[in-house]
């Protein structure tokens, strides 16, 4: 029995070996060519090495022509360029198919047929012998063959990374030049890294994201950027940007970008969103740190001057939405304060009067004069909310537990500029406790009604 179960698997192993070199015979041809080739290697040209600036140059003449008049140029000199990437669209989205180089002299935005392969620090030449310099909106890129638009303008497409970038190194800095928003708007910064010091979005944009990522397709927008002196610029943000429905950031700060103009509108283009460090105290920023808590208070702000912002020891005068405060206003020698939303261009305003914190240990009673002019609420939408709160700390606005008070306000029928007594508000009782009272104004430039309050008091019953 053992002879001849060995001879069975002598012979199928037998069997099995030439079945395999058969196999193996077939597959060779196949295996080792599969009628494939390696691609061949792209070898890359150097050139005359030239300043970016120098390449810009070439198509300054078409930059004075009206924008309709103007024709891509064409690089036929064999150069190069080199410098380090300062933004690109592997990081954040906020680019597509392109990337940002500087050197010295100028930056470029470098335009290309698909997602590029370089990365913020990387060190690169770049060919543009055969390469295209065009503008959109004034703003010069370098491309490839040009194509007629929507809108029958001459336009440069992208090109070929592989073809004519080589990457040198990674890693390298690529610090920004600190400068002010009056500095960057000017030709000699387009194209170049920035960081702006001591800036903040402007009122108006409160509120608002940076683009708007839920529509469909994603759309881009274009948020304005101030500082304490006023001066203006454009941060444009893509729709796809990863933080595109992020809300702006509501403090101010620095911020770091790219310097790229439309037409006449100078723009930031944010290339990394860590970069964005708006987090401290708004331009104008006055401490109201919360009072000491008090039995009683009348206040009926006498004393300040027409249009005064009001500020006042131990209250706070508050801009949770918009940036608009409660001002002072004199009329026939009676001083009250007033909010509105009238000519404010918001898309919505919310502005908070808040007392200092009163003793609700034995009860009391608050009392308040209104009045309105030029009502513009829709619906059931009210001006004004008149509001109590035992856990306000000064700093929790938003978490705080706020509680409606019921009382007398000037109405959509009332009659305008006139007051109306609040009648006599009890407080809660709260043994060891204190609350504060907020006067709330919502409105908007749209809903702008006028509201006016004068006369508060708050006494033991």
């Amino acid at each position: 029995m053992y002879r001849i179960k060995r001879s069975k698997m002598i012979r199928k192993g037998y069997i099995n070996t030439i079945v395999t070199a058969v196999l193996l015979g077939l597959c060779v041809p196949a295996c080792v060519d599969n009628n494939e080739e390696a691609p061949p290697a792209i070898q890359f040209i150097t050139g005359e090495a030239v300043t970016i600036e120098k390449v810009k140059s070439l198509y300054s003449a078409e930059l004075a022509k009206p924008w309709q008049s103007r024709t891509p140029v064409r690089i036929d000199n064999d150069w190069t360029i080199k410098g380090i990437i300062t933004a690109s669209d592997k990081k954040d989205g906020n680019l597509y198919k392109e990337a940002f180089i500087q050197d010295n002299t100028s930056g470029l935005r470098l335009l290309f047929d698909a997602t590029s392969g370089l990365y913020i620090g990387d060190s690169v030449v770049v060919n543009v012998n055969g390469l295209y310099l065009g503008d959109y909106g004034n703003f010069i890129q370098l491309g490839s063959d040009p194509y007629t638009d929507d809108s029958g303008n001459l336009r440069v497409s992208g090109f070929n990374m592989d073809n004519c970038v080589k990457k040198l190194s990674i890693g390298n800095s690529a610090q920004p030049a600190l400068a002010t928003i009056k500095q960057v708007k000017s030709a000699a910064w387009l194209g170049k890294l920035v960081k702006l010091e001591n800036v903040q979005f402007d009122d108006n944009e409160t509120g608002k994201s940076w683009a708007d990522a839920i529509a469909d397709p994603p759309a881009a927008a274009n948020r304005t950027l101030t500082d304490c002196s006023g001066a203006t610029i454009i941060v444009r943000t893509s729709g796809y940007a990863s933080f595109a429905g992020a809300l702006l950031p509501a403090g101010k700060g620095t911020i770091t970008g790219i310097v790229t103009v439309f037409n006449s509108d100078y723009q930031l283009l944010v290339r990394d969103y860590s970069e964005v460090l708006l987090s401290g105290d708004r331009c104008g920023y006055v401490p109201q740190p919360l009072g000491s808590p008090v039995e009683t208070l009348s206040q009926n702000f006498t004393g300040f001057a027409n249009d005064a912002t009001v500020y006042l020891q131990g209250w706070q005068n508050l801009a949770q939405i918009g940036g608009r405060l409660w001002l002072a206003k004199v009329f026939s020698g009676n001083t009250y304060i007033q909010a509105t939303g009238y000519n404010s261009g918001l898309t919505k305003m919310v502005a908070w009067m808040i007392t200092p914190p009163v003793n609700l240990s034995t009860p009391k009673v608050l009392t308040f004069q209104t009045a309105k002019a030029y009502w513009a609420h829709t619906g059931t939408n009210q001006p004004l909310d008149v509001l109590f709160s035992s856990d306000y700390n000064g700093n929790n606005l938003a978490t705080a537990t706020w509680t409606a008070l019921s009382c007398i306000k000037a109405g959509k029928n009332d009659t305008d500029h006139t007051f109306i007594s609040s009648g006599e508000v009890s407080l809660p009782v709260q043994a060891g406790k204190t609350g504060v009272i907020a006067f709330r104004y919502t409105g908007s430039n749209a809903e702008s009604t006028t509201f006016r309050i004068d006369n508060i008091e708050v006494k033991t019953k």
